[in-house]
C-alpha cells in the first residue's frame, strides 16, 4: 500500500500571480516612498535648518538617498515573483 504525503500542486493563473506580484510591489514601493520622504526631511532638517548648509549643498545626498532606497524595491519585488514563479 503506497500512501503519498505530497500535496497536489494547484496551478495559478497568470492573473493570480500578476495580482500578488503588483500588490507586494506597490507595497514596498510606497514603503520605500515612505522612508525616502522622512530622510530627505531628516537631512534637510539637520543640514539647512541646523547647521545652515545652502540647500543645493544638500541635493547630492537626496540623489544618493534615492539611489539606496531602490535596492529594497528591487530586491523584494524579484524574489517575490520567483518564488511566485516556481509554483
Amino acid at each position: 500500500m503506497a500512501v503519498e504525503n505530497e500535496p497536489e500542486a494547484v496551478p495559478q493563473s497568470t492573473g493570480s500571480v500578476v495580482g500578488i506580484v503588483v500588490r507586494v510591489f506597490g507595497g514596498i514601493v510606497l514603503l520605500a516612498a515612505v522612508a525616502y520622504a522622512v530622510m530627505l526631511h531628516v537631512v534637510d532638517w539637520v543640514t539647512v535648518d541646523m547647521l545652515a548648509y545652502p540647500a543645493a549643498g544638500i541635493a547630492p545626498f537626496a540623489v544618493i538617498t534615492g539611489a539606496i532606497l531602490t535596492i529594497p524595491i528591487v530586491i523584494p519585488t524579484v524574489l517575490v515573483s520567483l518564488k511566485l514563479l516556481k509554483r
